[in-house]
This record gives C-alpha cells, sequence and structure tokens, in this order.
C-alpha cells in the first residue's frame, strides 16, 4: 500500500500502520527534527502549504492534526486539492480537525479569538508558546467534502477522555 502522511510529524502513523500491513511510506514534513526520528526512507522536508515534490499516486493519503493549524479557508481547501490529485483509484483520503473547544482544560487556553472561527491558544510544553487553530464547523466539512468531489465513507468523532477531541473524515477516489 502506497501511503502519503501529509504533516507526518515524527511518522506515529505511519509506524502504527506499518504494523497492522505491509506499506511503501512517504512522509512530509517542515519541522527537520521530527523527521530525523522517522525510520521510513522517503521523508520531505517541506512546508505544506507550498507546492509539493511528489509525482506519485497512493492509496492511503492521511493528514492527522493538520488542517486546523492552516490559516485561511482557500489554503486549507488548496491542499486538501492537491492531496486528491495524488490519489490513485480507490484511493483513501483520510483527514482529523481538532475541537479544542470540547475540551475543559484547552477553554482556557484561548489568548485571542479571531475572525473566521480562528483562535490563538495559550500552549505549554516545556516552553510557553502561541499557536493559531482553527475550529471547523460541520457546515465547512460539508463544502470541503462537496469541493473534493469524493465520496464520504465514514464521518466520526473520537480520542481524549470524552471521545470526542477529533473528528474524522475518510473519502474516497471513486473516479
Amino acid at each position: 500500500m502506497q501511503v502519503l502522511d501529509l504533516g507526518c510529524g515524527n511518522g506515529r502513523f505511519g509506524v502504527w500502520l506499518s504494523g497492522q500491513h505491509r506499506i511503501d511510506y512517504t512522509g512530509l514534513d517542515n519541522n527537520q527534527f521530527l523527521l530525523d526520528q522517522i525510520p521510513f526512507d522517503r521523508l520531505i522536508k517541506q512546508d505544506i502549504t507550498q507546492p509539493w515534490p511528489i509525482k506519485d499516486k497512493f492509496d492511503l493519503i492521511v493528514l492527522m492534526a493538520v488542517l486546523h493549524h492552516i490559516p485561511t479557508k482557500p489554503a486549507r481547501l488548496k491542499i486538501l486539492l492537491r492531496a486528491k490529485k495524488l490519489l490513485a483509484k480507490d484511493g483513501l483520503l483520510v483527514f482529523t480537525v481538532w475541537h479544542f473547544n470540547k475540551l475543559k482544560r484547552f477553554q482556557n487556553q484561548v489568548i485571542k479569538k479571531l475572525p473566521d472561527n480562528d483562535y490563538i491558544l495559550n500552549w505549554k510544553r516545556g516552553v510557553t508558546a502561541q499557536r493559531y487553530i482553527h475550529l471547523f464547523t460541520d457546515t465547512e466539512i460539508n463544502w470541503l467534502i462537496k469541493s473534493l468531489k469524493l465520496k464520504l465513507l465514514a464521518d466520526f468523532v473520537a480520542d481524549g477522555q470524552q471521545g470526542q477531541s477529533n473528528r474524522y473524515l475518510i473519502l474516497k477516489n471513486i473516479s
């Protein structure tokens, strides 16, 4: 199975998937420190918002915990459309969006509410930092799905203590 992990971070998803299936993994991320931790060979250091040097077709393309960090609706759609072009026939596109507003501990971390459902959160992991987060609405998710012209196979919420931290969308290329 050909797998493209966009915004792969430390490759945790690829490592997990390789324990379940035989995969040919490509990871793309802009953080060299995280890429250096990945036990796969095909890794690309690249800003996800810039054109990707990838021509292959993939059976599975994932964006785990990525899209909610991308400012602007057009930029988010552009990334998903670019991913769609790399899907093999019957390939799957899987992405998650974070529902920080469902988590009490993050509700207190909002530093600033911006227009268009965008937020700046206080982010403390060793050092204090600020983090941009977009909070997706059902309307926006439905618009993205319609714009992609892929078949929606699954749409569910999971993760976290109450099982509501992330929304997962699984779409299939039927063209």
